[in-house]
């Protein structure tokens, strides 16, 4: 069965002739990949759902922020006979350069990139993104990542602009802060910060972590890499904040769900490791604040104490378990 000619414009193609389409496939684009194999990616299953239950034939749809196609992937190899379009929006072209060798043969899929404006100091909305012929969509989905927007009421108001009346918005996220949440579950990256305290003191408490131990007093260089902490992991945010957004964007909310997921706690670990620097700065420093890269040696021992502060705060337990927030909402 062929899908050419009815999921995208003829002037709007669905892979663009752009720079990063020729990029070679990146090392941590596919080890972040991967996480599709990690249990608690089982987050994507009830937006999956959600999805085959509400789109219809023809349909075209953006996955914004949709990284390497994961969701896609999934989505298509569950039901593979869909006559719907999926458009992969992202910032990351090497991200999207993966996403695209994965799902170049699937013709229902078209790929963006949300580029950086230099000028403006900020990434690209969805509508300056897409050209005309591609606005109108008939429903948008994002996962696991709207905790990660800095200008979230302008992102979500692109979204209802590209979108057609009455078409359905899915997002999911698991650093939502929801009053809803299972008693005893986390919120996924307040975990980053029970780690970073653990690991504190385990420095103090234990000699051979000695050699980092002049760091933790120096509060300015702790106040440095706190703050590049927080960029790789944003301070979680209420749901009410989101629900604000997205009602203000004009977008009427019809569903919020917090379900639990659990995960593998050496899953979480092996994906905290590939952002080391984000986790624990202070051990071994880093290039972008102190002018020079860690030393391998530096490098193993934070990997080391993040893994004994991630056994610690898991009381050596092999799952954990995390609250997922659920929203759907759909343009007026």
């Amino acid at each position: 069965m062929t899908y050419a000619g009815i999921m995208w414009p003829a002037d709007e193609p669905r892979i663009p002739t752009a720079e990063w389409t020729s990029l070679s496939v990146d090392t941590l684009a596919r080890k972040y990949d991967s996480l599709e194999n990690h249990g608690w990616y089982r987050n994507l299953e009830p937006t999956l759902e959600e999805l085959h239950e509400r789109l219809r034939d023809g349909d075209r749809i953006i996955d914004y922020s949709g990284g390497t196609g994961i969701l896609v992937d999934w989505l298509f190899r569950r039901w593979p006979e869909l006559r719907i379009g999926v458009l992969i929006a992202d910032s990351s072209p090497k991200f999207l350069r993966l996403a695209l060798e994965k799902l170049r043969g699937n013709e229902r899929v078209a790929f963006r990139l949300i580029s950086f404006l230099k000028d403006r100091k900020r990434l690209q909305l969805l509508d300056e993104v897409l050209g005309p012929p591609l606005r109108g969509l008939d429903g948008l989905v994002s996962t696991n990542a709207v905790h990660l927007y800095y200008d979230l009421p302008d992102t979500v108001a692109s979204w209802v602009r590209c979108l057609r009346a009455g078409a359905p918005v899915f997002v999911q996220s698991g650093n939502i802060r929801n009053p809803d949440a299972e008693p005893g579950t986390w919120i996924i990256d307040e975990t980053v910060g029970a780690i970073h305290d653990i690991a504190i003191e385990l420095v103090r408490a234990d000699p051979m972590w000695t050699a980092y131990r002049a760091t933790l007093a120096d509060g300015q260089r702790m106040s440095a890499y706190a703050a590049l902490r927080d960029k790789y992991f944003l301070p979680v945010r209420p749901l009410e904040y989101y629900l604000g957004v997205f009602q203000g964007a004009g977008l009427t909310i019809e569903r919020v769900v917090a379900r639990p997921i659990v995960g593998r706690v050496l899953d979480w670990y092996e994906f905290l490791a590939a952002y080391h620097e984000g986790v624990l700065p202070w051990v071994g420093g880093v290039e972008k604040l102190d002018g020079a890269a860690p030393s391998a040696e530096a490098v193993r021992d934070r990997l080391a104490l993040m893994k004994q502060a991630v056994d610690r705060l898991f009381g050596g337990k092999h799952e954990f378990r995390a609250s997922w927030t659920y929203i759907t909402a759909r343009t007026g």
